[in-house]
C-alpha cells in the first residue's frame, strides 16, 4: 500500500487507509466492508482481501 500522502487522501479516506494498513500488518485473510471501492483504491494487496458480506 502506498503512503497516504502519495495517494492524496484526506478526510474519512485516511481512516480507511489505517484500517487497511492494520489488516495487512496483522495478515488478515479478509477485510469485510459494505464500501469496497473505499479500500480497493488503496492498492492491490488490500484489494485481494476486500470482501463484501452477503
Amino acid at each position: 500500500m502506498d503512503c497516504v500522502s502519495e495517494r492524496n487522501l484526506s478526510g474519512g479516506a485516511i481512516y480507511d487507509a489505517l484500517i487497511a494498513h492494520a489488516a495487512l500488518v496483522f495478515k488478515a485473510e479478509k477485510l469485510l466492508t459494505l464500501n469496497p471501492k473505499h479500500f480497493v483504491r488503496l492498492g492491490g494487496s488490500v484489494a485481494k482481501i476486500v470482501v463484501v458480506p452477503a
